[in-house]
């Protein structure tokens, strides 16, 4: 059932939406307010369509929150004010009457209006402007679109579709999910830029999962990402139950569990990870969602390196090298930030270094300080991408200790990242210059070498003292 008495209180608390109607303005709040606030949510944003002289309205708005308006530059003239309670969107009427608005827009529940003469009043049914019946597929939680046009007008539309699925965890209706089929292809007319805030968007949800395999089986991923079709079908070894694409998507749905769960992780490390990878990496992209956007292309350098060995084993040596060098492009056409990218990437080419350690347990201190070198404020990330990649290997050859050793790893990891900080980021004990000084070597690559060795010795807990650390630099300069 429809929640009209929490809408009700939403809109009366809201600290914009109080204030529509003494500011004499003409028009409507619409969309996720509306629809979150119906469904039992608190939502913040705010979209306001704003009739009339839509110029003085933002105006009047901005003039009475003390805050400047800022054009979002899309075809709709949108502009937002940026709150610290939230965004608030205004936008122009488009059409001969706030119908005609509501009936251009995406899907028939997010086409709800509430004109503002109605906010002060007990919310019902009646209250709202609903022309395209959204308030039953809201109680029937489905995605319907409201036209196909509205759907070409606005390609991205395909994408969000699935967003909402997502976030809501609706389903889509029939008729709407033959014609995202339909035109799955036109999806790839849309700005990367836009592309990307909504995919990202989508893998913050925690069952990002369903989303992406709806996506699969309606051909939207592929059109996005045509070069999966390359790993849809790869054999794996024997260690895998499932072929490569198969294996990445159940690997974020492990993931997606590890962080609703705490799966696998000890209860000193769970908190403290699960914190971490909320995140965010510049919005609205978190640590979660970059994690499992790695997961989903990190085997897609296994089909070129296959190769079957004279013992008739398959492997595929090389894999993760091979797949950060086919993603690199993907992640450019995205328009991804440099930040983003970088993360992606090294997650990927890294993605094997927990299953490496996992032939040396216990886990030194020594390859824990490694693995922060390399991995940096990536680590947890790739400890739990590993960790959700091994609960997705459940292949006849995977030995019974496969997933406790990778447990037990990665707990180890992390326990030292929160509780070790002289393991994780020891302060050397000499400096490059006093390094320089004291070897009489010129400035170079050298110098980092010799403070690298230091580093990794006051970790062993080898050198202790200053001394110690200029007799160990000493030593190595001599042999």
């Amino acid at each position: 059932m429809l929640n009209f008495a929490n809408l009700t209180r939403v809109v009366r608390r809201h600290p914009v939406a109080a204030q529509l109607q003494s500011l004499g303005l003409s028009g409507f709040i619409v969309g996720g307010l509306l629809r979150d606030s119906l469904l039992g949510k608190t939502p913040c944003d705010l979209d306001l369509v704003l009739d009339g002289d839509y110029d003085a309205g933002i105006a009047s708005v901005a003039g009475a929150l003390g805050h400047k308006a800022f054009a979002l530059g899309d075809r709709f003239r949108t502009q937002r004010i940026a709150a610290s309670y939230g965004n608030v969107d205004l936008s122009p009427t488009m059409g001969a009457h706030w119908e005609e608005d509501l009936l251009r827009r995406d899907f028939t529940i997010n086409a709800l209006g509430l004109p503002f003469a109605r906010i002060g009043q007990d919310l019902t049914t009646d209250s709202l402007i609903d022309p395209a019946d959204g308030l039953d597929d809201l109680e029937r939680r489905r995605i319907v679109a409201i036209s196909e046009k509205n759907l070409l007008e606005d390609p991205l539309r395909i994408l969000r579709a699935f967003r909402f699925k997502v976030q809501l965890r609706f389903e889509i209706e029939d008729i709407t999910l033959r014609l995202l089929r339909l035109h799955a292809e036109k999806l790839t007319q849309a700005a990367a830029e836009r592309l990307r805030e909504e995919l990202m968007l989508m893998l913050n949800f925690p069952d990002a999962h369903s989303g992406l395999v709806a996506m699969d089986v309606s051909g939207v991923l592929t059109a996005l990402f045509p070069e999966i079709e390359t790993i849809r079908e790869a054999k794996q070894n024997e260690f895998h139950h499932l072929p490569v694409l198969s294996h990445t998507l159940e690997a974020i749905r492990e993931l997606e569990q590890i962080l609703a769960s705490g799966k696998g992780l000890a209860d000193d490390v769970r908190e403290k990870a699960l914190k971490e990878m909320r995140e965010i990496v510049s919005p609205p992209a978190t640590r979660t969602a970059l994690t499992k956007l790695a997961l989903l292309f990190h085997d897609l350098g296994k089909p070129p390196t296959a190769q079957i060995q004279e013992s008739g084993k398959l492997t595929f040596y090389g894999h993760q090298s091979v797949s950060q060098e086919l993603v690199e492009p993907i992640l450019e056409r995205l328009r991804l930030s440099n930040r983003e990218r970088d993360l992606v990437l090294l997650l990927i080419e890294e993605h094997l270094r927990v299953g490496f350690y996992c032939n040396n347990r216990p886990v030194s201190a020594k390859l824990v300080f490694r693995f922060h070198r390399r991995l940096g404020d990536a680590a947890t990330m790739s400890c739990l991408h590993a960790l959700a990649d091994a609960y997705a290997t459940r292949g006849p050859a995977a030995e019974p200790e496969f997933l406790p050793a990778h447990e037990e790893v990665v707990n180890a990891i992390l326990w030292q990242r929160y509780f070790c900080e002289e393991i994780v980021a020891p302060v050397p004990l000499l400096t490059g210059d006093e390094i320089m000084d004291l070897t009489g070597l010129p400035e170079g690559p050298r110098i980092g070498e010799l403070k690298e060795a230091l580093l990794e010795a006051q970790v062993e807990g080898t050198v202790r003292t200053i001394q110690d650390a200029k007799d160990f630099v000493m030593r190595l300069v001599s042999e």
